[in-house]
């Protein structure tokens, strides 16, 4: 008789964010990402983050051998400056996954509280009882990763974030080779598959053809100062509007901490290629006319605080936006981010700008699979029992269906919420219980304060 595995899910099933799950066997503990959440407009406007409820995690802090992040997003990794104040672990993840974890933490000051453990693509290593499989997936963010743990009950995966790219601007594509070896060498005991698109129909579109459309606006106001906003960890829409602007005779200008950092992160890891003489400080502004200027901004989702924002509101010492800036929001607002997003682009048409966003144009594509290419996932690995992940309960029950149309006995799908333990036996998998998963507001001190948090329901309600 092998011995059991339980996962335990401590967020982002049921919610966009939060996503952190525990993997538990022979009492020690794996934890795949530990991320935060933004807040909505109901849970108040003194509320910064929500991240994972980790009370029955840190009640077991001696037993976690590891966290293993897919990639760099602050979904996947950005609560884990919050769980390091009291609980100390390795960190695996692919060099840049790494980087930009690193950021949050190192603010934090609690580098001293974790080990940052390169990872290569294929990589398999040994951590704790499990062997982990580092499986190369293209996403929004370079160098993430699917993770197959070899385990007692067999081989579980869990998707990350991806899509299924097939011109990637990298050329790094979702490795289904290996995924297919593993479904027909070893099987699939469970998958676990990104849910966040799972209500889209169709194929999710390639990165590479957002570049085509920007090379077409770059020319269209090539009179005009350009203003770009974007995800800093977006390395991949950086290097198409880096290449955009500099094809059209501009430098290019970062603008906001984050994308000042994530662009000199990349450059040093050969992840993002601007050459020296084309990257120009945002001090340097007045040495350019507007035509010869491309601006990539922080602030894509109206963040209170974000470069963006200080443009619109005309308080940056930088640039004062007027009717000679073409404003490019190369993004879609995140669910809840809409009203922020809405009154920055009033804010900008106030100051005479022109403001190009996705409702005008095809300046972004998705970094997540659509239904099409869920079901070739689905395909290539055939699991035998499924479970959906990361998304709202609307978009985990439209994967779960899509599933079942792949050939996954309805028996063998579990839905599974936020707090649901799993448990995987030789005779099967079920529940098994549930853990406290609570949105949690953490508090703000820095570490060596008094600590404190604040429980807030699902509904925006404060307890």
């Amino acid at each position: 008789m092998s011995k059991n595995v339980r996962i335990a899910f401590l967020g982002g099933l049921g919610e966009i964010g939060r996503n952190c799950m525990a993997v538990e066997q022979d009492k020690k503990i794996l934890l795949i990402d530990c991320g935060l959440m933004f807040p909505k407009a109901e849970h108040g406007d003194d509320v910064d983050v929500i991240i994972p409820d980790f009370s029955w995690l840190l009640e077991r802090k001696d037993r976690i051998v590891g966290c293993v992040a897919t990639h760099g997003h602050e979904d996947h990794v950005g609560a884990l400056q919050y769980l390091l104040r009291d609980a100390s672990f390795p960190l695996y993840g692919s060099p840049l996954t790494l980087g930009l974890a690193r950021n949050r933490i190192s603010e934090a000051r609690l580098t001293d509280k974790t080990k940052f453990i390169e990872v290569k693509d294929n990589d398999r290593i040994k951590i704790g009882p499990f062997e982990v499989e580092f499986i190369p997936v293209t996403h929004s963010v370079p160098h993430a990763h699917a993770i197959a743990l070899h385990t007692a009950q067999g081989v579980i995966v869990h998707s990350g974030d991806f899509k299924i790219d097939l011109t990637p601007v990298d050329h790094r594509r979702t490795d289904l080779a290996r995924l297919g070896s593993l479904s027909s060498n070893e099987g699939i005991r469970l998958l676990m598959l990104d849910s966040t698109n799972a209500g889209e129909r169709g194929h999710a579109p390639s990165e590479s053809d957002v570049g085509v459309v920007l090379r077409a606006l770059f020319n269209e106001h090539r009179g005009k100062r350009i203003i770009t906003a974007s995800f800093a960890s977006h390395i991949h829409r950086v290097q198409q509007i880096a290449d955009a602007a500099i094809d059209s005779g501009r430098v290019v200008v970062p603008l906001g901490r984050s994308m000042i950092n994530n662009i000199r992160l990349a450059r040093d890891l050969k992840v993002l290629t601007i050459p020296e003489k084309s990257l120009v400080s945002a001090d340097s502004l007045g040495k350019y006319e507007d035509e010869e200027v491309c601006i990539i901004s922080t602030g894509s989702q109206g963040e209170a605080m974000s470069a963006l924002t200080n443009l619109a509101k005309g308080d940056s010492r930088y640039v004062k936006v007027g009717e000679n800036d073409a404003v490019v929001f190369s993004s879609h607002a995140i669910p809840g981010n809409e009203h922020n997003v809405n009154k920055v682009i009033d804010a900008l048409l106030r100051r005479g700008a022109t403001v190009v966003h996705s409702g005008i144009a095809d300046v972004h594509a998705t970094g997540h699979a659509q239904a099409e290419d869920l079901k070739t996932y689905l395909n290539v690995t055939e699991p035998e029992w499924f479970v959906p992940i990361h998304g709202e309960y609307r978009h985990m029950v439209a994967n779960a269906e899509l599933a079942k149309i792949m050939g996954v006995a309805a028996r063998n799908v579990l839905l599974c919420e936020d707090g649901d333990v799993i448990e995987v036996s030789d005779g099967g998998i079920d529940f098994a219980g549930h853990i406290p998963a609570e949105f949690v507001v953490p508090q703000k001190a820095q570490r060596g304060a008094k600590k404190s948090k604040q429980a807030i329901s699902k509904r925006g309600k404060k307890r």
